[in-house]
């Protein structure tokens, strides 16, 4: 037997060579072209609910699949139209290469195809084809992974594709929607793409450097007929769409190609039944010459309506070296718009509503030099250029010049540091450039050298703010300056000015005036736009009125370090207010706020304030030190110094390290130190925080001293509080030996000049803040309070006596309080307890008599006025009235002496005359100011004056309620009572308005005057 024949029937018995054999003959009953025609239809129809048919000719796991004549049907209803037809269908790979390292996919093709898309009553043929599918539970989202950035594949690959699409058609139909009818035929695809070696694929544009050829080529051969039908447009063109692109690195030099001639000069639409003539065109030639080793520009044209709107022409020398040259530029170009607006107005409908007009060029725009060396430079010029879109904001650019350039190295990859924030760029230049826009002009020029510096100059004209920023106004005009050796430090300079300043603050606005800035500020950077540090130098604002006079001066030096240790200087703020012109250009909502302060303000206060702030952490510190001039209050040398640490993310505590205010030469001293803290407790004391503060406030002056407003003042006055949580305890003390005061018209006849001597006063003071009930202390038996039984505090408050002018007869000393050998002319005991005053012995020496006060108690509550009452009981005896009487009517006037009761109540003081409850009752009063009184009651005639004449006096009894008054006058019986009799021996009047008894006694009063 041969030996060869006897080896091979050795082989063929054994069990590996029969295992082969089985799978072989396996593999080849199921991968057959019968077996493809018999099965592949049958699964497919059992898995959807559409139908296939097709002859293969091939099926191969290993090699591919080729079908003639393919057919794809959907379902119910659409099954007598095929969603897919083809006449061949390829898809040839070669998987045992895989062995080798090689991906190759030998051909994708689809030839004679035709794809139909159809929409019958809101569904799609496309959707028939799948069988429906039961919902599944949702699965819990698992942790969300960082994205990935390329994909490992472990073994070295090479990947080879072909793409061949040759005659398809793509048709849509609907019988819904806006969009009835689209389709293109005749469209061809060719795509080759070869590999180098990789082991990893990245997302990034580093996987093209994997790429060794690649070729793209779309419909090259012939145009392609387009035919769209919709309900406002109808569009039935052929048009060129034709692209190539190539490019080949596995050869020396590398091959590059690129062409395109997409659209037409003339694409005729017809719109809502009109005829529309557009024109869209883009043409290239971008190719490669070997010989030369040079990319060449020779056509690059995007044509609109014919017209090149952008030609670009150029080339790249030297393409295999490692500097490649560039020269590109546009040599031609100019954009109609005018001429596109007529197009665009047949759209209406179809495209959003806009109006467009004018010229606008980018010719002389382009690159040139090499890698290391570029020059690149950017030329726009615009003329009556206007642009509208829909209702929006209309632009106008009438005149537009910008002339560019830059010298670039796009070699260079140092790092980017703040003095050279921007890669590539070695120098930047701006010509003398314009931009005319809305009727504002920008004016813009100069230069950046990565070796010399910067200096730039804009300049900003006739610039309406309202057009840009909501609620201001005014026309802006600035120069600004931006200089500086590199882009760490900069230097701004500005000048600007707004005439007809205007702002809106809630529902007011303020009028018209004049404001200027002039700023000059330094600006470090620590990295790249990473802003470290702000030097003002010198910021100065002013605001004038419309007639030019000066309402506002603010003068601010100072810096300002950010990172995370932020501190802000201020050193210092300067503030001149012109209050009088101020009030002409605030808003009528700020003008009510500062009118009624004006006179405390002045025609010309001034405020000087140098600060600081830091903050580290969640702890930030405060240091301030103001110091201000108020003419209104004459206060010259007015100084507020304050250091605060506020803690805490959500500023939880405030320290007081030092909080001080002192005026008059040091006369005034104001003190406060302590803690601030947030708690959850109600009703908080300052804000939403809770203290524990301590607060002195004192006048000292060892000698008389002029303060303001004809105020003057010798001894030491003084309040000291402690404040914890909600309760403040502390006492108000005084050792004043004189406080005098004159309306600063002294003298003459209109001089008003009072004095007090010898005040000295020591009272308690304890108020709870948390207390909350409103319990009356005037209603009912109060006797716990105003019964001492014999018992009288000493006094915590005297007054030796009260000197002031006459108040009927100029320049005439007047004793109000009269001093006693023994003792003050004005005594007290006062106590302030439980968030009510008690007042006790009230003892004052007036008018050559006595006034007593007693059960008086003043009880603020919880601090709202509508719970705040106030009661007292006062004596007057023997006070002679004549004594206030100028002395040609004192003469007249044989008795003065008085002696009466007066009882006051008063409830809910956020409407003290309504609800005051007045008891006035004279048991002693002369028959002239009794007559007087009598007139006052009820008015004069006959009998009135008859009375009078004829009855004494006995007593006059007045109350005041809930704003009406009721008199009764009682009489003493006389000889004339034989004649004349009175009813119950009285006068009486009954609920007289407190308007009109006021003006009576008014009246009464002028007469003892004149």
């Amino acid at each position: 037997m041969n030996p060869i024949l006897k080896v091979s029937l050795g082989v063929a018995k054994t069990k590996t060579f029969r295992w082969f054999l089985v799978l072989f003959l396996l593999y080849k009953s199921i991968f057959n072209v019968f077996t493809a025609d018999l099965m592949v239809p049958r699964l497919f129809s059992h898995f959807t609910l559409g139908k296939m048919d097709g002859n293969f000719r091939c099926f191969s796991l290993f090699f591919g699949i080729e079908i003639e004549d393919f057919r794809l049907y959907p379902g119910f209803p659409f099954e007598s139209n095929p969603l897919a037809e083809a006449g061949r269908i390829r898809l040839r790979y070669n998987l045992p290469l895989l062995f080798f390292g090689k991906i190759k996919i030998s051909e994708i093709g689809l030839q004679n195809a035709k794809i139909n898309l159809e929409e019958r009553s809101g569904k799609w043929n496309f959707d028939s084809i799948t069988k429906p599918t039961e919902s599944l539970l949702q699965e819990p989202s698992l942790e969300s992974k960082p994205p990935l950035t390329e994909i490992n594949t472990y073994l070295p690959l090479q990947a080879s594709v072909s793409i061949n699409l040759d005659s398809i058609a793509f048709q849509l139909k609907r019988d819904t929607g806006n969009l009835h009818f689209f389709s293109v035929e005749d469209l061809s695809l060719q795509t080759e793409l070869e590999t180098n070696r990789f082991t990893k694929i990245p997302f990034d544009l580093s996987a093209l450097n994997q790429l060794d050829h690649i070729l793209l080529s779309l419909n090259t051969s012939k145009p392609i007929p387009l035919d769209l039908d919709s309900e406002e447009l109808r569009w039935k063109q052929t048009i060129p769409l034709s692209l190539r692109f190539e490019w080949d690195r596995t050869v020396s030099p590398e091959m590059f190609l690129f062409t395109t001639d997409i659209g037409k000069d003339d694409l005729l639409l017809e719109v809502r039944g009109k005829p529309v003539q557009l024109g869209l065109r883009l043409l290239s030639d971008i190719h490669y010459d070997n010989q030369l080793d040079q990319l060449g520009i020779n056509q690059f044209d995007l044509r609109v309506l014919g017209q090149s709107w952008v030609s670009l022409s150029g080339s790249v020398k030297d393409v295999s070296k490692d500097t490649p040259k560039v020269d590109i530029v546009v040599g031609k170009s100019i954009v109609q718009l005018t001429s596109l607006q007529k197009s665009i107005n047949q759209l209406k409908g179809i495209v959003p509503e806009m109006k467009l007009s004018g010229e606008l060029s980018l010719e002389g725009t382009g690159v040139s030099g090499d890698w290391k060396n570029a020059n690149a430079n950017l030329k726009l010029r615009t003329s009556q250029l206007n642009l509208k879109i829909g209702k929006a904001k209309a632009h106008s650019l009438p005149s537009a010049f910008l002339d560019i350039s830059s010298q670039l190295n796009f070699a260079d990859q140092s790092p980017l540091s703040a003095a050279k924030p921007f890669p590539y760029i070695k120098s930047l230049r701006i010509s003398p450039s314009h931009i005319d826009y809305n009727g504002a002009s920008l004016s813009l020029s100069g230069e950046y050298f990565e070796s010399k510096g910067l200096d730039f100059k804009i300049n900003v004209d006739k610039l309406q703010l309202g057009d840009y920023v909501s609620g201001l106004g005014g026309k802006l005009q600035t120069d600004l300056g931006l200089s500086g050796e590199s882009f760490a430090n900069l230097l701004v300079h500005n000048k600007a000015k707004i005439d007809g300043f205007r702002y809106q603050l809630d529902r007011s606005r303020s009028p018209a005036s004049y404001l200027g800035l002039d700023l000059s500020v330094s600006l470090l950077f620590d990295r790249p736009f990473g802003l470290s540090e702000i030097n003002i130098s010198d910021l100065k604002l002013e605001q004038k009125t419309v007639t030019g006079n000066k309402a506002l001066e603010l003068d601010i030096k100072g810096n300002l370090q950010t990172g995370p240790n932020l501190v802000a200087n201020i050193q210092p703020l300067g503030l001149h207010v012109y209050t009088p012109n101020l009030l002409l250009v605030l808003p009528l909502v700020l003008k009510e706020k500062i009118s009624p302060i004006q006179n405390l303000l002045g025609n010309h206060p001034i405020l000087k304030l140098n600060t600081r702030y830091s903050a580290t952490g969640s702890t930030k510190k405060i240091y301030a030190d103001l110091r201000a001039e108020l003419p209104g209050l004459e206060i010259k040398d007015l100084r507020l110094t304050t250091d605060l640490s506020l803690v805490g993310a959500d500023t939880n505590e405030i320290n007081i390290n030092t909080f001080k205010m002192n005026a008059f030469g040091g006369i005034l001293n104001l003190v406060i130190n302590g803690k601030l803290h947030k708690t959850s407790k109600p009703k908080p004391l300052l804000g939403p925080y809770f203290g524990n503060l301590d607060l002195k406030f004192g006048l000292v002056s060892a000698s008389q001293q002029y303060l303001a407003k004809g105020l003057s003042f010798h001894g030491d006055l003084g309040l000291n509080l402690s404040i914890r949580d909600y309760d403040i305890n502390g006492e108000f003390h005084s050792k004043v030996p004189l406080l005098s005061y004159t309306n600063q018209k002294c003298p003459g006849e209109n001089c008003k000049a009072y004095v007090l001597e010898e005040v000295t006063a020591k009272i308690p003071i304890q108020h709870n803040l948390a207390r909350d009930n409103e319990d009356s202390l005037i209603v009912g038996d109060k006797s716990i309070f105003i019964k001492n039984y014999g018992r009288n505090n000493i006094p915590n408050l005297t007054i030796r006596q009260v000197l002031g002018t006459h108040p009927n007869i100029p320049n005439l000393p007047f004793e109000y309080v009269k001093r006693q050998k023994d003792g003050p002319g004005l005594s007290a005991f006062i106590e302030y307890k439980e968030n009510y005053a008690n007042i006790e012995s009230l003892r004052s020496y007036s008018l050559d008599g006595l006034v007593l006060g007693k059960n008086i108690i003043f009880n603020l509550g919880n601090l709202d006025p509508r719970s705040m009452e106030f009661r007292g009981n006062f004596l007057i005896r023997d006070i002679d009235l004549k004594q206030l009487m100028a002395p040609k009517v004192r003469d007249k006037i044989d008795d003065g002496k008085l002696k009466a009761d007066l009882n006051i109540s008063l409830r809910d003081l956020s409407e003290p005359v309504a609800n005051l409850d007045l008891f006035f009752s004279i048991f002693q009063i002369g028959r002239d100011f009794g007559k007087s009184a009598l007139n006052v009651i009820s008015p004069q005639n006959f009998l009135i004056d008859r009375i009078t004449d004829s009855y004494s006096i006995n007593k006059i009894d007045v109350s005041l309620s809930k704003g009406l008054v009721y008199a009764d006058v009682y009489f003493n019986r006389s000889l004339l009572s034989l004649l004349i009799n009175l009813e119950d021996g009285k006068i009486s009047q009954q609920r007289m308005p407190l308007a009109n008894f006021l003006k009576r006694a008014q009246s009464e009063i002028q007469t003892y005057q004149e």
